[in-house]
């Protein structure tokens, strides 16, 4: 765990190292057990209902929730049951916007919330009820995860291949380039404390952010 203190002593580029470290190695040492990582990416519609960035962060975040909550069921048939709360999949998604790349992006994925999504690493545990990969079950039944009428329009994942670890800091660019906030960044599953009552938002960079995934 990340502890304010230590952070306050790096330099700027360090915390955020420092903090995209911490919350990645959440989904690395998963991996290292055997677990499947993705890159997910979650897309929205226009939330022109919500006038501060603040308040469309919060409502993509309630949408990922739901989604994961859906997949969580889909995973296991009990899954607050304590044989299977460490075999909980692990999503750790961050606001991002499209980079210097963009003008090769299809101009109605622009549009939407100005292109701001949600996107990240995730883990899958092994010996789930899901059979299919992830990104073979999003692309046959990710409409499952879009409930009709709500914000979210689309879940895709791709399967990391590559060094997970460079995956997770590259997702992290955004708060890096200053273009999302600490308090962007949402992980799931979260913390049994935080079941009957939400976290209240960070007031300060240095709060200690990473929490143990139980």
């Amino acid at each position: 765990m990340i502890q304010p203190l230590l952070l306050a002593n790096l330099s700027r580029s360090e915390q955020f190292h420092q903090l995209a470290g911490g919350f990645g190695q959440v989904v690395i040492d998963r991996v290292a057990d055997g677990w499947s990582p993705y890159l997910l990416v979650l897309k929205f519609r226009h939330l022109s209902h919500c006038r501060q960035r603040t308040s469309i962060i919060a409502e993509m975040h309630d949408a990922a929730e739901g989604a994961y909550t859906r997949l969580l069921f889909r995973i296991w048939k009990h899954p607050r049951a304590n044989s299977v709360r460490s075999l909980r999949p692990v999503w750790v998604l961050i606001a991002d916007v499209p980079g210097s790349g963009s003008r090769q992006l299809p101009i109605r994925d622009l549009l939407p919330n100005d292109g701001l999504h949600l996107q990240g690493v995730v883990a899958m545990p092994p010996g789930s009820r899901l059979r299919e990969p992830l990104d073979e079950h999003l692309a046959q039944a990710g409409d499952r995860y879009c409930p009709r009428g709500g914000p979210l329009v689309a879940l895709h994942a791709t399967p990391i291949t590559s060094d997970v670890a460079y995956v997770n800091s590259y997702n992290f660019k955004s708060l890096r380039r200053g273009r999302a906030e600490l308090d962007d960044v949402l992980i799931l599953p979260r913390p049994v404390s935080d079941l009957e009552s939400r976290p209240c938002p960070a007031t300060d960079p240095w709060r200690t952010l990473v929490r143990a995934v139980q």
